[in-house]
């Protein structure tokens, strides 16, 4: 195990590198410009205040950012330092939980922090729009980060009993039941698998809070405008639903499963000490939890995104608890897994379902620092905007960029010959100009 540890962890290590490196030329991304618009029109308060009327309830989420500073940040030096940040909070959220849950030393439990982060990372769909987005990486990496504090404060509650560790989950609950509905439908299935396993007044409360946000996030009008009106009859409804829901079912099993002997071997000693703890229907209804969201994601016809990677999460632990009882042996093939992580994405489908390629992101973050001409890439965005921001003219025609990153999140313009992207429609209202298009 210990060799596999090291293998892993000097991985870990080149990984968390690369991933910095690339954060050096990230740049503000398209939704990155409206909420700073709509904050500057609307006050802060307003604009979160419109996004829930208007777009989906996620009060916490939109309102985090409402403060992107893209109008006073012309160096873009936040797009560089945010991710790093997030990466470092990440391992050292990761590190206090080992070392509280599992009594680690301090030095191991950093260790295992890395290692963490090396799986977290390759299991996630998109990196562009999880790590180096901004407002994406509000919505859906800040909260798993936030999650981690969470756990580790329950930890600290249930050992010590001082209330302010019970307040600081209350303030956490309720702040992540408005991040995101995926990690909403996980909480809320936690909270209530909590409360039968064990009954307290102070789990009934934070169950309740957890119910108040949750209906808070899910009644936002917002959320039923955005509801797209289906002209299919009642029967062909249900049969897309099945059908979303098994294709991200399946999805979601065959890429946890490829790499679950790996996991189970670099944290076996971890995965022991759970089982010894809990029984193996406690950690089969934990799991379960997972498909909960799953039909949620089947139920409004949503077929695999970013929104997943929480749902992933979540289910390759619980279900790394549930193999570690039935199935130990299956760590045997951690050299495979091995392999596994290294091959190039996998497309299996069309363009039009890329998002079901298989893709454990090490080849894709190798290839854009090899490859990839970043710092060309940042130069051009930043020609970009210089363009627009200096230009007296109401309509511009711009030049395409031509270094595209695959791991930094981008999304082109739409050009003079076609219908006009939300990209183009949030640069035109940021910098209050009529037309931008590109040639």
């Amino acid at each position: 195990m210990k060799l596999v540890q090291n293998i892993i962890l000097f991985l870990s290590i080149l990984l968390c590198i690369g991933l910095v490196y690339i954060a050096f030329f990230n740049v503000y991304q398209t939704d990155d410009y409206i909420y700073s618009w709509g904050a500057k029109k609307l006050g802060i308060i307003g604009n979160s205040i419109d996004f829930y009327i208007n777009w989906g309830g996620r009060y916490f989420g939109y309102t985090i950012n409402m403060f992107n500073p893209v109008s006073n940040d012309s160096e873009n030096i936040l797009p560089k330092i945010y991710p790093v940040f997030l990466f470092s909070i990440f391992i050292g959220v990761s590190a206090l939980n080992f070392k509280q849950y599992f009594k680690n030393s301090i030095q191991d439990s950093l260790v295992k922090g890395f290692l963490l982060f090396f799986f977290y990372t390759i299991i996630l769909v998109s990196l562009p729009e999880h790590y180096y987005w901004i407002t994406g990486a509000n919505i859906y990496f800040l909260p798993i980060i936030l999650s981690g504090f969470l756990l580790f404060f329950y930890g600290k509650f249930q050992g010590t009993g001082r209330k302010r560790w019970f307040l600081l989950c209350a303030v956490l609950i309720a702040v992540l039941m408005g991040s995101n509905e995926i990690l909403a439908l996980i909480l809320l299935g936690v909270l209530v698998v909590l409360n039968f396993q064990i009954k307290s007044k102070e789990n009934r409360i934070l169950l309740i809070i957890g119910c108040i946000g949750l209906l808070v996030s899910f009644l936002a009008p917002g959320n039923f405008k955005r509801l797209a009106d289906s002209t299919d009859v009642f029967y062909i409804q249900w049969l897309k639903r099945i059908a979303i829901l098994g294709a991200n079912t399946i999805y979601i099993v065959f890429k946890v499963v490829l790499i679950l002997p790996l996991f189970i071997k670099v944290f076996e000693k971890e995965l022991q000490i759970i089982i010894e703890k809990i029984s193996f229907k406690k950690a089969l209804l934990i799991w379960a939890i997972s498909f909960l969201p799953l039909l949620f994601t089947g139920y409004i016809m949503n077929t695999i995104g970013r929104q997943f990677e929480n749902i992933i999460f979540f289910y390759f632990l619980t279900f790394s608890v549930v193999v570690m009882y039935k199935l130990e042996g299956i760590k045997k093939f951690w050299g495979i897994s091995l392999i596994i992580i290294f091959l190039p994405k996998i497309n299996v489908f069309s363009e039009k379902y890329s998002n079901f390629a298989i893709n454990y992101n090490l080849n894709s973050i190798v290839g854009e620092i090899l490859y990839t001409d970043l710092k060309t890439y940042d130069l051009e965005i930043e020609k970009r905007i210089s363009a627009i921001k200096n230009s007296k003219n109401d309509s511009l025609i711009l030049d395409k960029i031509k270094t595209v990153p695959k791991v930094l999140y981008f999304d082109e313009m739409s050009s003079v010959n076609e219908d006009k992207k939300y990209v183009n429609d949030q640069l035109q209202k940021y910098f209050d100009k009529k037309y931008i298009r590109t040639k």
